[in-house]
């Protein structure tokens, strides 16, 4: 390694610092000799502009304080490199070799992810992408990071990263692609920092190797809301080396069992398990067992008022045989839809919630599933295309953009899960999803706009990009949104998607939700009432 001449040492008097070449070399008073980059980590100001009091060095910019002999920061986020120096014929010589310490970055990430210091974030997230870590290798981290450190759960940061993966590589127009991946990823972590601020990670059970039937038990612990019992059979199952398949045989009765918080986590576990495909097997334990224990905490809407018919109408359903021959109608060789796409969506989108389950239900036992699913997300891309705008600016209500965009992506989910579970009870997503966009009627508007034309996605991409959603949750919708729309319609062939998706993204967001949990607030303090809703 070559030593570089910097200064002669009489240049530098006891208590100075000069700057040459990009490092500063600084003289304490005990005559002792340092050296470090001269640009502050914070944001690259010279730390020669600084002030020196004994061996602590301060980047006056922004107040970041140093101690000259580590490099360590004492006030501020990560510290400062340091150099090996010696002096030779009076000359100060260094050793300048510009390093990514990975193991203090990613040290620093975790700090970072733990103070929600967004820039740190990012800073970090670029010198581990430029020392070779794999971008979505990041975004399962993030999506680990999150499920760990979740009280009752993980949040959207999985969901998020596993649509990010599919942008890495792709910067909008006129966007350096290192900035835009270092952006995707910090996207995501910025998410997960922010739903869990300053939380330690939660302690997770031991995985346990079930016995005999792993699946039933699973379920069983699930319903009875054994929540760590639960994790732990799943965390055996992934220990083990379960196959995708036999992981989503195990987990989709998790869901089918109970609609949850406004179907979250079934649009979850398929974007996990992509998600784990692309940035590792590593982050399975934390990803499912995670999703899991989230499912058992979960709210279980199928059992508040609103869905009382629905469950009346499906234990009806259930008892007199309907899934078993919903099953095999599914599965009937030569027999043609006993729907037509149209009038099914016509009935999701018009028909009061006991109508569109009859329906659907007619539908699923008569003939093939495909149209009742085609059908299904066309109508939730409708019920998002119809949103009234002016619901998600009224305090009163308690349902705005991101309830509704949540019609279209369930809908997406169900139709991939159905497309992929081959059990009965896949049935019960299905006519739980119908029932769940049934129940948005109300809030279509009395008019509703035109559809727009149909734009280009790289158009709404770079809108969502571009800053649109100044909230991380906000932004993980739209991104959400914006990867079922395009799916879904090159799929079905079909532009009402991406319409539905342009209506959304050319809205305003009400974003600052102040006004409404005062309004929440007052109702429940002086008229003991619960939110408005419309309806």
């Amino acid at each position: 390694m070559d030593w570089t001449p910097i200064l002669p040492l009489a240049d530098l008097p006891r208590g100075g610092m000069k700057a040459r070449h990009g490092v500063l070399v600084v003289r304490l008073d005990d005559d002792s000799l340092h050296a470090m980059e001269n640009a502050c980590p914070h944001q690259g100001y010279p730390l020669a502009q600084g002030a020196l009091g004994g061996e602590v060095l301060t980047c006056c910019w922004h107040n970041f304080k140093f101690n000259v002999r580590s490099g360590a920061c004492l006030v501020g986020e990560e510290g400062v490199q340091t150099h090996p120096l010696r002096v030779r014929d009076g000359i100060v010589e260094v050793q300048r070799v510009v390093t990514i310490n990975t193991a203090a970055a990613w040290a620093s990430l975790a700090e970072a992810m733990t103070k929600v210091q967004g820039s740190r974030i990012a800073r970090e997230v670029a010198r581990l992408l430029a020392a070779g870590v794999a971008p979505a290798a990041l975004l399962g981290w993030a999506a680990a990071w999150d499920a760990d450190h979740g009280e009752y759960g993980p949040s959207h940061t999985g969901a998020l990263a596993a649509d990010l993966v599919g942008w890495l590589g792709e910067p909008p127009a006129g966007v350096d692609a290192r900035v835009h991946d270092v952006q995707l990823v910090s996207e995501a972590l910025d998410l997960a920092a922010r739903a869990h601020p300053g939380r330690p990670a939660r302690e997770r059970p031991a995985p346990e190797r079930g016995n005999g039937d792993v699946a039933a038990e699973l379920r069983r612990r699930a319903e009875a809301e054994e929540a760590e019992g639960a994790e732990a059979l799943v965390r055996g199952m992934v220990a083990a080396g379960a196959a995708r398949g036999a992981l989503q045989a195990a987990l989709y009765p998790l869901v089918a069992d109970h609609f949850l918080d406004f179907g979250h986590e079934l649009i979850y576990l398929p974007k996990l398990l992509d998600l784990i495909e692309h940035s590792g097997p590593e982050y399975a334990d934390a990803l499912l067992g995670g999703w899991t224990f989230g499912v058992v905490m979960g709210t279980r809407e199928d059992s508040l008022p609103p869905w009382a018919g629905f469950r009346r109408r499906l234990a009806a359903f259930a008892d007199g045989g309907g899934l078993l021959a919903a099953h095999a109608a599914r599965h009937a060789a030569g027999t043609e839809a006993a729907v037509s796409v149209e009038a099914l969506h016509h009935t999701l989108v018009h028909a009061a919630p006991p109508a569109v389950f009859d329906a659907v239900a007619a539908a699923l036992r008569a003939g093939p599933w495909a149209p009742v699913l085609d059908a299904l997300v066309l109508a939730g891309a409708e019920r998002l295309l119809r949103f009234d705008p002016a619901h998600d600016r009224n305090p009163d209500v308690e349902e705005g953009w991101l309830d509704v965009t949540h019609r279209f992506t369930v809908a997406s989910a169900a139709r991939h899960a159905a497309e992929v579970w081959d059990h009965p009870d896949a049935a019960r997503i299905v006519l739980a999803t119908a029932h769940f966009i049934a129940l948005a009627r109300p809030l279509d508007a009395a008019a509703p706009s035109p559809p727009p034309a149909p734009p280009s996605e790289p158009a709404l991409r770079a809108v969502v990009l571009g800053g649109r959603a100044r909230r991380a949750i906000f932004f993980a919708h739209d991104v959400k949104t914006l990867v079922a729309a395009r799916a879904e319609g090159e799929r079905l062939r079909s532009a009402l998607p991406m319409q539905a998706v342009a209506h959304y993204l050319a809205h305003p967001l009400q974003e600052r939700l102040t006004r409404r949990f005062a309004s929440e607030a007052v109702r429940l303090v002086r008229d003991g009432k619960p939110p408005g809703q419309v309806g």
